[in-house]
């Protein structure tokens, strides 16, 4: 086996295109999606606002709206229907109306409507519109009627207290400022690992596996299937698992994401994780003989994984055929092993669960693996 794992890093420098697959491409595309992510929450979203009533409290609404750090006011729109085209065109991603005689009725007690448009087609950024513009509203008037309570006699904390009678606290357990790199950057970097250790190591193993070749030198080699399999697949377990440390030291390190809980559990969780990926693509190639058709399967089951594993739509939501795709993805349990140990700080005995499920994954396929080149074997031995 360890003759083997020596043939296979010879082979990274003869082999130009495997060197790019499994080193270059995943380190680049991680550096990019940490480029992307890096700044952690969107800010200054450009928006509109209409403001018919052109008053001192309209304009003071206007500029707390700018001062929100979530929003930019970059048009002043003189009607809906301008306001509508500049979001239809993508100039803003929303629109603020002020409605006529604002001030006048503030003043009089009554309940103007301010109405806030946005775009929640693209949810992120309409979801970050609605927020700020809510935020902005909410303090421009709170402050507003303190002070006319204020002026019509009250003490300030009664002032305070008749606009919120009863305090509502709500706490954003984990995640509270929606951070990207946290909410987003933390689990597309497993996604992007499993696509690359699935291809990689298949075409890895069509080196010696495909149609011309002579598989039975490696198993005399390696004295043993299993030993073969490993021997030839283990290297680039090595180089993955190098890869997936380097992102997390820049993600737990460099991008400040908290590391609270195991390390020992983190670290078998990323090695199953990786050995899990590799046999996904492992048993593509052996199924088919055929790298073109066994890329297609690998894009088929590992390039929509990040919808089935539950951050931008709940699992529990799901059909139970989607759940089912979810729950044999090992990307799923990753996932869910680092957010626990991660940012939830979630006990050991709950948290060994996707670790289980992981071993699972990585069991089931390593057999199928091994039947099938056991099976292609013989194939080969009987047609000799």
């Amino acid at each position: 086996m360890w003759r083997l794992m020596l043939r296979e890093f010879r082979l990274l420098l003869r082999r130009p295109v495997l060197a790019g697959l499994v080193v270059l491409l995943p380190v680049l595309m991680i550096a990019v999606l940490i480029g992307i992510f890096r700044a952690g929450i969107p800010v200054g979203m450009a928006v509109a606002v209409v403001d018919l009533d052109h008053s001192d409290l309209s304009r003071s609404v206007s500029r707390m709206l700018d001062a929100a750090p979530e929003l930019q006011v970059t048009h002043q729109a003189r009607s809906l229907s301008e306001a509508r085209a500049l979001i239809v065109s993508g100039a803003v991603r929303g629109a603020i109306w002020l409605p006529p005689d604002f001030e006048r009725d503030i003043a009089r007690g009554d309940r103007p409507e301010i109405v806030t448009f946005y775009d929640n087609q693209h949810m992120s950024a309409g979801s970050m519109v609605a927020r700020g513009a809510r935020n902005a509203i909410d303090t421009a008037l709170a402050g507003l009627r303190v002070s006319i309570r204020q002026g019509q006699g009250e003490a300030p904390v009664q002032a305070q207290v008749a606009l919120q009678p009863i305090p509502l606290q709500a706490h954003a357990l984990f995640n509270p400022a929606f951070d990207y790199v946290h909410f987003l950057l933390a689990a597309l970097v497993p996604t992007v690992s499993q696509i690359i250790a699935a291809a990689g190591t298949a075409y890895a193993i069509s080196l010696d596996f495909a149609p011309g070749r002579h598989p039975q030198v490696l198993v005399r080699m390696a004295g043993g299937l299993l030993p073969a399999l490993l021997g030839k697949i283990l290297p680039y377990t090595l180089m993955f698992l190098l890869i997936l440390g380097l992102s997390d030291v820049a993600l737990y390190g460099w991008l400040g994401v908290p590391l609270r809980g195991s390390l020992l559990l983190m670290a078998a969780g990323a090695l199953l994780f990786v050995l899990a990926a590799q046999l996904i693509g492992a048993v593509a190639f052996v199924l088919t003989r055929d790298m073109g058709t066994a890329a297609s399967i690998i894009a088929v089951i590992t390039a929509p994984a990040f919808g089935f594993m539950g951050l931008g739509f709940p699992r529990e939501a799901m059909s139970p055929l989607a759940q089912l795709w979810g729950a044999m993805i090992p990307g799923t349990w990753y996932v869910e092993l680092r957010i626990d140990q991660s940012l939830r700080a979630t006990p050991v005995e709950i948290s060994i669960w996707p670790v289980l499920w992981l071993a699972l994954i990585t069991v089931g396929l390593a057999a199928l693996a091994l039947a099938q080149l056991a099976r292609m074997r013989r194939t080969l031995e009987v047609g000799a």
